[in-house]
């Protein structure tokens, strides 16, 4: 039977942790890195980053001194998460009236059987169903207009970011795994969440533009990336 991973209680490279449960910082170029830190069976160090930011597993056996310096290397490609995004106030149940955020500002959901197509106004987005529709019709309905916004959001973010770095527009793909904001796949590809729409444009900017500058550095370590980073709420 497989163990659970048990979280690291010893501080890393002299630090002690900032709050209970895991949490660490470590400096990195004068700036403080925050990150929970697990002990795992894996036989190299991975990182991840989720919407709680980044999660480092490490083997049991590993020495403190190179976990530090796998997460020193490793993070140049980080992508944190985006400031201020924190946990991401999803509605406990989709249904007329559900709040749920979108370009980093709250949208009212409306059910309104007499339209014939689904459309954003002045902060409410009605929907095409009765007031009777099941959750998970309203909730599909909702997440296909979310991920076909944030196609347009992310692109709009990666055009203006390849022009400020002067560089050529990457290939890239639209993420729908729960968990990470993005990352960089071994080709070269890069992929972001299409939860990003939550967030507001400038944020995604943020996001977009860490993923190009460090696009170099991340093909020289993609083994230290994991995809299984904690899910983001649904």
């Amino acid at each position: 039977m497989m163990q659970p991973d048990l979280q690291l209680d010893l501080p890393l490279g002299g630090t002690t942790p900032d709050t209970p449960g895991g949490q660490y910082s470590l400096q990195l170029d004068d700036q403080p890195l925050p990150f929970r830190l697990r002990r795992s069976r894996r036989a190299s160090v991975t990182l991840a980053v989720d919407e709680q930011g980044l999660q480092v597993s490490a083997p049991r056996g590993m020495a403190l001194p190179q976990i530090e310096q796998a997460i020193r290397e490793g993070s140049r490609t980080i992508v944190g998460k985006a400031a201020g995004a924190g946990k991401l106030p999803l509605p406990a149940r989709w249904q007329d009236g559900a709040r749920f955020p979108f370009l980093g500002r709250e949208v009212v959901l409306c059910l309104d059987g007499g339209r014939d197509r689904i459309e954003l106004c002045e902060g409410r987005l009605h929907l095409p169903l009765p007031p009777e529709a099941g959750e998970k019709q309203v909730k599909d309905g909702v997440q296909g207009w979310l991920q076909a916004q944030a196609q347009l959001a992310i692109e709009a973010q990666l055009e203006a970011g390849c022009q400020r770095l002067d560089m050529p527009n990457p290939p890239w793909r639209l993420s729908f795994a729960a968990g990470a904001w993005g990352g960089v796949d071994p080709d070269g590809r890069l992929r972001f969440s299409w939860r990003l729409i939550h967030i507001s444009p400038e944020e995604i900017g943020s996001v977009v533009c860490r993923f190009l500058a460090q696009l170099g550095a991340a093909r020289r370590a993609p083994e230290l990336w994991a995809d299984d980073a904690a899910s983001l709420p649904a």
